[in-house]
């Protein structure tokens, strides 16, 4: 073989994947067990949300430990709040009736419970995955689309709804015995 043909055949081979993205959608079955494999039991957060009406940011930092029936929410800076998270709630606020199902979903990798409410794109990343879902129900009144990514575990969640509100959530698993509320992670 030439030095000639084979800079044609290089240059052929070049072409053909040019098109071809450089990452294929992850498999949604290896991926949910991937997340139900690795769900963190417990997090440390940090929160932006942006307010619409107010025109205002407001950061907050906590964790959250999952529970068999919800989530034990603490904030922890601006101001220290404790707040238990369960769907049988009715005292929560509209986003966190909406937003609870979608996150325990999340984190456990329960894609068939989210693809009733969405419509879900996956994509590969350099770093790991990213989930594009945009809300096909009555979620579609309040939420216009979440943004998900991460890699064996949720990572980063970004939520648009309708009203103009923003919130982008950060995750870092950390092992439970390690939160005690009388020294909160810094």
């Amino acid at each position: 073989m030439t030095m000639r043909h084979s800079m044609k055949t290089a240059c052929l081979g070049l072409l053909l994947s040019a098109g071809q993205p450089a990452w294929a959608a992850p498999d949604a079955d290896a991926l949910a067990e991937r997340l139900s494999n690795h769900a963190p039991q417990c997090a440390t957060f940090e929160q932006r949300r942006w307010l619409a009406d107010l025109e205002a940011s407001l950061k907050s930092r906590g964790y959250f430990r999952r529970e068999a029936d919800g989530l034990s929410w603490h904030t922890l800076s601006p101001i220290q709040e404790s707040l238990h998270l369960s769907e049988e709630s009715d005292e929560l606020p509209m986003s966190f009736q909406l937003i609870l199902p979608v996150f325990t979903s999340l984190l456990a990798g329960d894609w068939q419970t989210l693809e009733r409410h969405f419509t879900i794109v996956l994509e590969d990343e350099r770093d790991g995955w990213r989930a594009d879902l945009t809300p096909v129900d009555a979620l579609d009144e309040h939420l216009s689309q979440l943004k998900v990514h991460g890699g064996d575990h949720v990572e980063q969640l970004d939520i648009t709804f309708r009203d103009g509100d923003r919130l982008e959530l950060s995750l870092t698993p950390v092992d439970c015995d390690s939160l005690d509320q009388s020294s909160p992670p810094p």
